[in-house]
């Protein structure tokens, strides 16, 4: 199941037509899945505790995210940081790199749920959320957060970037190639764009953070990916660290021991946002 899912992210022919074979599937399927995945709420842990607020939104409904302001208890004008869980959902783990980016950057960070009630540590089940939660459904709840923010009295609504990790990453610069073309993106190992027409859209800059062991966006993937920005003439800085793979940032902990590759790339991606927020383009690169 695992290999399918890399294979199903992967920009070549054979994907696009595994994909499509893929969505044959799952209309087949689905009803069988679902019944697997879904009853057993054993999987899933309860968002109440990881959320601090509740979002309104254009479909009558609410977007539950965790917020993080600075500790140091500053009033602003702030930067808005959207901040995009992997294919667990939301964790201890992004609610503490929301709280950490929030101090070092001196922003507001909304991380919201875009699973829509549920995370989960059960990996089939985690597939199969990725691949059940569309990009344009993503959008919106991004697009509310955004709303949500810009009527906040400490915040400088022109100002905004947003950040994935794994599935999040792929959504993120997802986002920015489709709504707000004016954010910043930061992906750490989530799924490129390669379109260079979509690229060629962005009016903001992008940072990549990947592993160079990573099987599932191999160096040819990450290569394509820092092309196809090149060829677009989007100001990027797209990094592939050694010794590591997949998802090799896994919580603030790393940061505060100074693991290396983690605390470089946190460093990358922290003085990137640091730099977009100051309106110091040159720096990105």
């Amino acid at each position: 199941m695992k290999a399918l899912f890399v294979l199903l992210l992967l920009p070549s022919a054979h994907s696009i037509a595994l994909r499509a074979a893929w969505g044959r599937a799952v209309g087949v399927v689905a009803p069988v899945v679902h019944h697997i995945v879904e009853p057993h709420q054993l999987q899933s842990t309860t968002l109440d505790r990881l959320t601090n607020v509740a979002i309104p939104s254009d479909e009558g409904r609410e977007v539950l995210a965790f917020t993080a302001r600075p500790a140091d208890g500053s009033t602003g004008p702030r930067p808005v940081l959207v901040l995009l869980h992997e294919f667990f959902g939301l964790s201890e783990s992004i609610v503490d790199k929301a709280q950490g980016l929030a101090d070092e950057l001196d922003c507001l960070v909304v991380a919201p749920d875009v699973f829509r009630g549920v995370t989960t540590d059960f990996i089939p089940r985690a597939i199969w959320l990725a691949l059940s939660t569309p990009q344009p459904r993503v959008n919106a709840d991004i697009d509310a957060v955004l709303r949500w923010a810009a009527a906040q009295d400490d915040v400088d609504a022109e100002r905004v970037a947003v950040m994935g990790f794994c599935f999040g990453g792929g959504k993120a610069i997802g986002y920015t190639t489709q709504a707000r073309r004016d954010a910043a993106t930061v992906v750490f190992y989530g799924a490129p764009v390669t379109d260079v027409a979509a690229l060629r859209g962005l009016a903001a800059p992008v940072c990549g953070c990947y592993g160079k062991d990573d099987a599932q966006f191999p160096q040819f993937v990450v290569d394509g990916f820092r092309d196809a920005l090149a060829e677009a003439g989007v100001e990027h800085t797209v990094v592939s660290y050694d010794g590591v793979g997949h998802a090799f940032w896994k919580d603030m902990g790393q940061i505060a021991r100074q693991e290396a590759p983690q605390a470089e790339a946190y460093g990358l991606a922290t003085g990137f946002l640091r730099a977009f927020f100051e309106g110091k383009r040159d720096a990105v690169r």
